[in-house]
């Protein structure tokens, strides 16, 4: 398409250089004289006062006729005049530009750092279990929760434990506190009262005894903390043991969410990254934490990777098991891009069409970085750019007739160096879907590639090329030799000839 829009680009100004010293344009550039139906370089005006280098179908662009009529396709052919293609580009009326659904897009300073996905649950925050254990052998009397799930609040009494052994040690420090100092020294009122605490009686049992109460048969064991119950490890009426225990509880001031990170995006997450966390549960309610601990292990199945977020939970709406969808946003720093679909790469040179003072003007960049839908521009464009997202390849197409394109690069390719970049071959549309821009063609021996007979599906320059065509339809490509994103991307399509 360019290699032609060049030659054609070449010739159209040598003929406006003969032209204008001929005297056939008025001074506005049109043609002098010319009316409705007369040929002017073999190409026959419409009589509007402009000059008509050609006709064609804005679908297809690549055909130009020198007469009104219908292109291949059927459709009512247009002119092209001479003064569209003014200021280095390509002057399109807001009529046409709608039909050729151009939008536009704009070139913008952003955070291109990749975002992974991933799914996750809620977990309890294991750093804030707690056991609730005697210190002194015993047997377990009363206790408070009877099930797990149940609420507690530090500082309660989970159960009431009977210990022979702390019994006895209450005696014997009762009887020294009525003993004499020559006695009972206080070293030895000392011991016995450093024993009742390592045994786990409270400093209140102890200050009750000092005052003249009488010892408790039984001690209370109290909650460490605020949580919930997970685990009742004695009934009442169990014997426990020192280090046994007796209920395990669960903070839920704050939880953790472990996701599910795919193996090929590990590599973008980092301890410390933002990660925002939303719930089906909770529509439109966002959290927001940071990345604390990546496992070491991967799902050999799944191959994924295990990432934990620590949310803050104090109105305790996030429950254990609860599904979480997880973004986790990158921090590689800001830098100027365009949406994706902006950039035309050739295989020879990438293009971005841009919109300045109303014309659209092709300019070679140099693409960086690929994500979330965005290209980093390196270098070719400024912040504030307008540039074409849609409709572009129509402009290309149009823009190379003005040579824009041939001032792009000194020396363009050869036709034969084009042709050489290209497969070709023959076949039946399968299927196309324009959204995605794919195209599942059955087409025979292409032995430029060294391909057999095959069904195979390709990518396509632009949405727009599969207009009018059809499942069963007989057609001809042409695609470069190289993959582009996983596919083969045809840039040459048409109707079959041999049909």
């Amino acid at each position: 398409m360019i290699v032609a829009g060049l030659a054609l680009a070449i010739s159209t100004a040598g003929v406006g250089y003969w032209a204008g010293s001929s005297g056939v344009f008025t001074e506005n550039g049109s043609p002098a004289g010319a009316v409705e139906g007369e040929t002017i370089d073999g190409v026959v005006q419409d009589g509007s006062g402009r000059k008509v280098l050609y006709w064609y179908d804005p679908m297809i662009p690549m055909e130009r006729y020198d007469a009104p009529g219908k292109s291949s396709m059927n459709m009512e052919l247009i002119p092209k005049y001479a003064d569209e293609a003014a200021d280095g580009g390509v002057r399109v009326s807001p009529a046409m530009a709608q039909s050729l659904g151009v939008r536009i897009g704009e070139a913008q300073v952003r955070d291109l750092a990749p975002i992974v996905q991933g799914v996750g649950r809620v977990q309890i925050d294991e750093r804030l279990i707690e056991e609730v254990q005697t210190f002194a052998p015993g047997f377990v009397e009363g206790l408070a929760v009877r099930a797990e799930g149940e609420p507690v609040r530090a500082g309660t009494r989970i159960a009431s434990v009977y210990s022979p052994e702390l019994l006895t040690a209450q005696h014997e420090y009762k009887s020294l506190l009525g003993m004499s100092r020559d006695v009972a020294p206080p070293s030895l009122r000392q011991a016995a009262r450093s024993r009742l605490r390592l045994l786990g009686l409270s400093i209140g049992a102890i200050q009750r005894l000092e005052g003249g109460g009488a010892p408790q048969r039984t001690y209370a064991v109290t909650a460490p903390a605020s949580g919930i119950v997970t685990e009742i490890g004695a009934r009442p009426g169990a014997r426990v043991e020192p280090g046994q225990s007796i209920v395990t509880i669960a903070g839920l001031s704050r939880v953790w969410v472990v996701a599910e990170i795919p193996e090929a995006a590990l590599g973008e997450v980092k301890v410390g990254q933002p990660v925002r966390v939303t719930f089906a549960a909770y529509p439109g309610e966002v959290r927001e934490g940071r990345v604390d601990y990546i496992y070491p292990s991967l799902n050999p199945e799944t191959r994924t990777a295990r990432v934990r977020v620590t949310l803050a939970n104090p109105d305790l709406r996030l429950k254990e098991g609860m599904f979480a969808n997880v973004t986790v946003q990158g921090t590689g720093g800001t830098t100027l891009t365009v949406p994706s679909e902006a950039v035309i790469a050739t295989g020879d040179r990438t293009v971005v069409i841009t919109r300045r003072d109303g014309a659209f003007v092709p300019v070679e960049v140099r693409t960086g970085t690929v994500a979330n839908g965005f290209t980093e521009i390196v270098d070719g464009l400024e912040p504030g750019d307008d540039v074409v997202l849609s409709g572009q390849f129509l402009i290309d197409s149009e823009a190379s007739l003005s040579g824009v394109i041939d001032r792009l690069e000194a020396a363009a390719p050869t036709a034969d160096e084009a042709a050489a970049r290209l497969a070709r071959g023959t076949g039946t549309i399968q299927s196309l879907d324009s959204t995605q821009r794919r195209i599942t063609i059955a087409h025979g021996p292409i032995p430029t590639m060294n391909w057999p007979a095959m069904t195979m599906t390709f990518g396509v320059r632009q949405a727009e090329m599969l207009r009018g065509f059809k499942r069963g339809d007989r057609v001809d490509f042409a695609f470069p030799k190289t993959q582009q994103g996983g596919f083969y991307v045809i840039e040459q399509l048409s109707r079959d000839a041999g049909r």
